[in-house]
């Protein structure tokens, strides 16, 4: 059965078959081969999707919409240019700093990098910056949004795992902070090394302007994250809270979505939470073929034999992240491999919120790298370069991200220490 799977799922991807698609028929054929009863596969793919939690992301996505929409975007953007902007390379760090914000609205890499990209990277051009240069800040400050609360990433590794989505929320703001700083170094190193232009140095009514009109911004990650930190609201109540936000900012206030405007951005919301629950439908179904065939027991007495440490497992672990990225989409990584590598973590006392911050950020590095690198075709399509100059250009920004990530492997308190205060 694990045969027929693993070469099925290959073989539709090869011949590209979307990844939700080729997942379900190649656990399909796997199932029939079997000879597990057809009728548990429809109860299956039912339950999996059927849960309380799953019903943040629908919310999460639209409010990420509403507000992308309304032109808040706009407003962060000139916050961050207002707080960054001065640095040699400016604009290049505003739109990190932008991008950090904005990963409190989003929860979407590719989103993100699609909304910030379209304003920034064309200014970044015309202020004398390399195109190739401007594609790859962009792309790489987008991955904060996979860890910044709402995280859809989370969100997966939370059901798939059964961890606490509220704690796995909370975990993820002192890493995406370290990966932001990590990516302002990088690109300020570059930026004196090629002379990119530095903005003026803001004054106190320029930044108070910046920071009064994007104060509604400002408040959606901080309604978020605090109604889940405080236990005021669950998750997914809290992304009912976010719609709920939304809607009057960009209705009420700015008034830049009309009634018009909905079904549009409704249905793209829609249409993105469907890709997201037939992953997870497919991976009941894949979970359901590697629980029969033992594979997690397989792969743990194979690791176990070469490295009981902790920290030199998740070391491995990142390896194997770091090239399953660059083939799959995010979502459908964790879906794949956690169900396989979570059990050996918990053989050997690794903390679940632990690893899936590790889990979310290795993976996320494939969202950068060739030939997937999703968020990189995007930054590198607005830029007008070709995806082998992007992913030259990038280089430096993967190894930023790789080394910010051992650093959370060997210190689990950057990942736990706020879960813990909850």
């Amino acid at each position: 059965m694990a045969l027929i799977l693993g070469l099925g799922f290959i073989a539709l991807l090869l011949i590209n078959v979307p990844v939700s698609f080729a997942l379900i028929i190649a656990s399909l054929a796997a199932i029939t081969y079997g000879g597990i009863p057809p009728m548990l596969v429809g109860q299956r793919m039912t339950a999996a999707i059927d849960s309380f939690i799953l019903l943040s992301v629908p919310f999460f996505l639209l409010a990420g919409h509403l507000m992308s929409r309304s032109g808040i975007a706009r407003d962060i953007m000139n916050l961050a240019n207002a707080l960054l902007g001065w640095m040699r390379g400016g604009l290049a760090h505003a739109s990190i700093g932008g991008g950090t914000i904005m990963g409190g609205m989003t929860g979407s890499a590719v989103a993100e990098a699609s909304s910030i990209g379209g304003a920034m990277i064309p200014e970044m051009i015309r202020a004398g910056f390399d195109r190739s240069f401007a594609a790859a800040t962009v792309a790489s400050g987008s991955l904060i949004s996979v860890l910044i609360p709402p995280s859809v990433p989370l969100i997966i590794y939370g059901v798939v795992t059964g961890a606490s989505v509220s704690r796995l929320f909370v975990a993820g703001i002192l890493p995406g902070l370290l990966i932001a700083a990590a990516l302002i170094g990088t690109a300020w190193l570059i930026s004196v090394r090629a002379k990119y232009p530095r903005g003026p140095f803001p004054t106190l009514r320029s930044f108070w302007a910046a920071l009064r009109s994007s104060i509604w911004g400002l408040i959606m990650p901080v309604v978020i994250i605090g109604s889940i930190r405080y236990g005021i609201a669950t998750p997914t109540e809290a992304s009912v809270i976010a719609v709920v936000y939304a809607l009057i900012v960009g209705m009420v206030i700015y008034r830049t979505i009309a009634f018009r405007d909905l079904p549009r951005i409704v249905l793209d919301a829609a249409v993105t939470t469907g890709i997201v629950m037939l992953l997870i439908a497919g991976a009941t179904l894949y979970g359901l073929i590697i629980t029969r065939e033992q594979i997690p027991q397989s792969a743990a007495r194979m690791i176990l034999e070469i490295t009981s440490s902790p920290e030199l497992l998740l070391v491995l672990i990142l390896m194997v992240y770091l090239i399953a990225g660059a083939v799959l989409d995010l979502g459908a990584a964790i879906i794949i491999l956690v169900p396989v590598l979570y059990p050996l973590t918990q053989q050997v006392g690794i903390d679940p919120i632990h690893f899936g911050i590790v889990t979310v950020m290795g993976l996320a590095i494939g969202l950068i790298t060739p030939p997937v690198g999703a968020s990189l075709f995007v930054t590198c399509g607005i830029a007008r370069v070709n995806l082998m100059q992007g992913s030259k250009a990038v280089l430096p920004f993967v190894v930023a991200l790789t080394a910010v990530t051992l650093l959370v492997i060997l210190v689990p308190g950057i990942a736990t220490w706020l879960p813990s205060r909850m």
